[in-house]
C-alpha cells in the first residue's frame, strides 16, 4: 500500500509539473503584454485578460502607470495619483513588476501627486511632492528632473518681454542691421532658432530645422536663426556653412551679440532649441522643436499648420541610420 501511494504521488508530480510550467508561461506572457502594450486598445485588452487570469490588481495598476509614462501623458499620470496612493499601504514585492522596494512605489505616488499639483498651478505643492519623490527614490531622478526644469523655464519666460525694435547684425547682409519687428511684420508670432557651427548637435539638427522653417514660413510664421557669438574662427565657419551646406536653408540669419545676449536671456543651454515669440514680445514656447507643446501653440495661431515629417537628430557621426519620424500632432 505504501509503495502504491508513492507511485501515485510520482504520477501526480509528472502530470502537474507540465501544467504548472504552462500556467507560469501563460502568466509571463500576460505580464509581458501588459508592460509592452503599444496603444490604449492593446492595453485595455491586456488588462481584461489579466483580470480574467487573476493577476494582482497592483500589477495592472503598475502597467497603467508605465503606459502613461511612455505616452508622456501628464494629465492621465496625474489622474492616477489617488489609485496609486490607495494601493501604497497594500504594496507587495511579490506582486510588483518594476519596483524593487516599497519606497520606489511610494516615490511614484509622490511623483503623480506632484504632476497633479502642476495641473492646478500649485507650485508650492508641486515642490513638496517632487522633493518627496526624489528623497524616496533618487534612482528615478531622470524622470522627475524634466518637470522641475520645465516649471523653472515657464516661470522665467513669463517674466520676459522681448524688445522687438532692437536691431541685430544680419549674418548675410552685414551692413544692414535688422530688428525682430522688421522680420515679424504682421505675423501673429515668429520662431527663434539658436545655433553654432562648433556645437555638433546644432549642426546635425540643421536639416530638421530647415524642414520646420520651411513649414512655418509657408504658413506665414517667420523663422530667425541666431548665430551664437563666439570667436572669429567660429564666425568664419558660420559664414562658410551658410555659403555651402546652409545656402538653401530658409529664414533670416542674425547674430546674437556677446553683451545682452538673447541666448542668455532666454536660457539656451541645449541644442536644438527654438523659442516661439508672439507679436508683443511674449514667449509662447521655449524648448525642443519636436515638442508637442510647440506645435499645439503653432496650430492655435494658425490651424493650417501641421507638424512635418522629419528625420531624428543623430547624437554623433557614428550613430546608426534611423527611420523617419513624424512630429506629434496637436490633436493627440
Amino acid at each position: 500500500m505504501k509503495h502504491l501511494l508513492i507511485l501515485l504521488l510520482i504520477l501526480l508530480l509528472i502530470l502537474v509539473h507540465p501544467l504548472h510550467a504552462q500556467n507560469a508561461g501563460h502568466k509571463d506572457k500576460l505580464i509581458h503584454e501588459l508592460m509592452t502594450a503599444p496603444d490604449a486598445t492593446s492595453l485595455s485588452l491586456a488588462i481584461e485578460q489579466a483580470k480574467q487570469a487573476g493577476l494582482p490588481g497592483q500589477m495592472i495598476l503598475e502597467a497603467r502607470f508605465v503606459f502613461r509614462v511612455n505616452e508622456n501623458d501628464i494629465k492621465k499620470l496625474a489622474a492616477l495619483a489617488p489609485e496609486l496612493d490607495a494601493q501604497l499601504p497594500n504594496f507587495s514585492v511579490d506582486n510588483t513588476m518594476i519596483f524593487a522596494v516599497k519606497e520606489d512605489f511610494a516615490s511614484i505616488v509622490s511623483y503623480t501627486k506632484a504632476l497633479a499639483a502642476l495641473q492646478k498651478d500649485d507650485t508650492a505643492l508641486f515642490k513638496k511632492h517632487i522633493t518627496e519623490a526624489f528623497w524616496l527614490s533618487p534612482a528615478h531622478a531622470a524622470q522627475f528632473a524634466p518637470h522641475i526644469n520645465d516649471l523653472r523655464m515657464k516661470t522665467a519666460m513669463a517674466k520676459i518681454t522681448l524688445d522687438l525694435k532692437r536691431t541685430f547684425e544680419n549674418q548675410k547682409e552685414k551692413d544692414t542691421p535688422t530688428s525682430l519687428e522688421q522680420i515679424a511684420g504682421d505675423a501673429p508670432a515668429f520662431l527663434l532658432h539658436f545655433w553654432s557651427p562648433w556645437v555638433q548637435p546644432s549642426v546635425l539638427a540643421m536639416p530638421e530645422i530647415a524642414t520646420v522653417s520651411d513649414t512655418l514660413i509657408k504658413n506665414k510664421i517667420p523663422v530667425i536663426s541666431f548665430l551664437l557669438s563666439g570667436t572669429a574662427e567660429s564666425r568664419k565657419e558660420a559664414v562658410a556653412y551658410l555659403a555651402d551646406e546652409g545656402r538653401t536653408n530658409p529664414g533670416d540669419w542674425l547674430v546674437d551679440p556677446e553683451k545682452s545676449s538673447l541666448a542668455s536671456l532666454l536660457r539656451i543651454t541645449s541644442f536644438p532649441t527654438v523659442v516661439l515669440v508672439d507679436r508683443s514680445g511674449q514667449i509662447l514656447f521655449n524648448g525642443d522643436p519636436s515638442a508637442k507643446e510647440l506645435w499645439d501653440e503653432l496650430t492655435r495661431l494658425n490651424p493650417e499648420i501641421s507638424p512635418p515629417t522629419i528625420g531624428p537628430v543623430l547624437s554623433g557621426p557614428d550613430s546608426p541610420d534611423l527611420p523617419e519620424t513624424t512630429l506629434p500632432e496637436s490633436s493627440k
